[in-house]
């Protein structure tokens, strides 16, 4: 396997060169410059569910709270102050007078009716955090229904829905339930307000419903945003270029000018970018690179806590999109893959950086007071017994089954294949793999075009319904369309809950059944790693792996 410290050092000398006289030819280093492996997927708050395109976003935007940079905490964003009712179910919430868009319009509280309302009638990823408003899903729903037969469904009415303008500084949300982390919500992109009027060129509208789309198209440099930065480069597969909004309400406390985010698809490259001081955080180190850096005793790599785990998701469904049988149907051919392959040597061999073997969905020490109980362990004699039990007995593989990764990650292809041999070795199956670069991947997994992908889930907000919600029969995050009623009322049930003992149990028991019904196995409990030096401030090491650009800087001063 490539490790850069084998690479001699006059050609890494010479490549740091290259690269570094490059940057130079090109536009002026940005006041802060990371490198991802990735680039972004969307820029649209309704259709973002990636990391990469989240930490953009909090750029570009700013809702009603945001994140304070270093604890994450809710803090007043557009919002200066809330008022809250008695019974918890009525946020008033008094937009601040000062807050602006980039072109210097107000930043009003219709411009959040707007976009809640977009979410609810052009659906995202996250529109089911929405459902903790009053009627917000049945409206959702009513309106699918109307735009699939507007013959025989009426145009639902969105005053039903609980949300109110009540003067233009002025939002008055009404919800279901209580919601114990509503404000963390609040600074999400799924809650991010968006600039009408600067959207109408994009309209697309259907002439049979009056349906109202947008063109993403919107979302290139000079979209209007109100965070405390601006789009100005969207080169694709290359860089990302934002700078410091002249009309953002606290740019008083924003240190830097300008971020640059650059896509670097090569292990080698990032680091070597790193190397010749051109970037100067990298948030993801790979584990080709980076357990030779901890060995030397290096300062600049940052390992700590994750806030979620990476699993196998597997699709359920009864039959594959092409209408033939689908084996992973069978819980005994799911308990028989998720006991068959130890995890051990995948976090040992070749993650190497911390990461713990998981049987569990929830990372067990994330919520204090939140019980997790193991699931399935390694035994390989017992899942060949499962296996046995199914109409795969001596069969040599499974039909339509395969392994999708990404292509762009090298430790995945390397899980990937170290997977496969233990089924091979453990069960006498041949199941092959597949990479796909991330994009089509991800495509796939929307489309429900796979039969088994490596996946994780970072939490959002600091409760477990960051991830139970994820499977819920209704959420689009629900890759492997796993359905269970049971397990849906004891989210209902939890959401009701005012009592937060009782609430935590109700959610156990919806986490349970996750793991024992194994619509995904569990690999290991994530770990972050940043590489970045002792002159970059404003990077936080929460285990939520949220950085709030708003407040990162670097000093450059000769000595720093």
């Amino acid at each position: 396997m490539l490790r850069l410290l084998s690479i001699p050092a006059a050609l890494i000398l010479l490549m740091i060169g290259a690269i570094a006289w490059s940057s130079s030819q090109s536009t002026p280093r940005a006041d802060f410059t990371f490198v991802i492996p990735r680039d972004v997927l969307t820029l649209d708050p309704n259709q973002m569910s990636y990391l990469q395109d989240f930490r953009l976003a909090y750029c570009i935007w700013e809702g009603l709270y945001a994140y304070d940079g270093m604890t994450l905490d809710p803090v007043p964003g557009v919002a200066s102050s809330v008022d809250i009712s008695p019974d918890k179910r009525v946020y008033t919430f008094h937009l601040r007078p000062e807050a602006k868009w980039s072109n210097g319009d107000d930043v009003v509280a219709g411009d959040f009716l707007f976009a809640w309302r977009r979410m609810l009638e052009s659906p995202g990823e996250y529109s089911y955090l929405h459902y903790y408003i009053k009627a917000a899903e049945p409206y959702l729903h009513a309106y699918a229904d109307f735009l699939a037969d507007p013959d025989k469904n009426k145009k639902p009415d969105f005053s039903t829905v609980g949300l109110r303008v009540i003067d233009p500084h002025t939002l008055r949300v009404e919800l279901e339930n209580p919601v114990l982390f509503f404000l963390e919500l609040m600074g999400m992109p799924a809650f991010f307000p968006l600039h009408e009027p600067s959207m109408r060129q994009y309209r697309e509208v259907d002439p049979r419903t009056g349906n109202v789309t947008y063109n993403r198209k919107f979302t290139r440099p000079g979209v209007v945003g109100n965070g405390p930065f601006v789009l100005k480069t969207w080169e694709f597969k290359r860089r990302v270029r934002l700078e410091k909004s002249p009309t953002y309400w606290d740019r008083g406390h924003v240190p830097s000018n300008s971020i640059e985010q650059l896509c670097v698809e090569d292990m080698l490259g990032e680091v070597l970018r790193y190397e010749a001081g051109d970037c100067d955080w990298i948030p993801e180190v790979s584990s080709e690179v980076g357990p030779e850096m901890v060995s030397k005793g290096r300062n600049d790599v940052h390992i700590f806590p994750g806030f979620g785990s990476y699993y196998l998701t597997l699709m359920l469904r009864p039959q594959f999109k092409d209408g033939s049988d689908n084996p992973l149907s069978d819980l005994r051919v799911r308990q028989a893959l998720a006991m068959s392959f130890e995890k051990e040597t995948i976090c040992d061999n070749i993650m190497r950086m911390g990461e713990k073997p998981a049987t569990t969905y929830i990372p067990p020490t994330i919520f204090p007071g939140f019980n997790v109980k193991p699931g399935y362990p390694f035994d390989a004699k017992r899942a060949r017994e499962l296996l046995d039990q199914t109409a795969f007995r001596g069969a040599k593989t499974l039909p339509g089954v395969s392994i999708l990764y990404s292509s762009n990650t090298l430790t995945f292809a390397a899980m990937a294949q170290n997977i496969a041999n233990q089924w091979r070795a453990n069960l006498g199956l041949e199941i092959p793999v597949e990479q796909q670069e991330s994009k089509v991947r991800r495509e796939r997994v929307n489309n429900k075009e796979y039969s088994i992908t490596i996946g994780d889930w970072i939490g959002d907000y600091q409760d477990p319904s960051t991830f139970t919600d994820k499977m819920l029969s209704t959420s689009v995050n629900n890759d492997s369309d796993w359905k269970n009623m049971d397990f849906d009322r004891l989210c209902a049930d939890a959401t009701r809950e005012t009592d937060p003992q009782k609430r935590y149990r109700l959610l156990e028991r919806a986490n349970e059944l996750i793991d024992k019904e194994l619509s995904m196995i569990p690999l290991y409990y994530n770990t972050n790693q940043y590489l970045f030096r002792g002159n970059v401030h404003g990077i936080n090491l929460n285990p939520r792996n949220m950085t709030m650009f708003k407040g990162v800087w670097v000093d450059r001063r000769k000595g720093s």
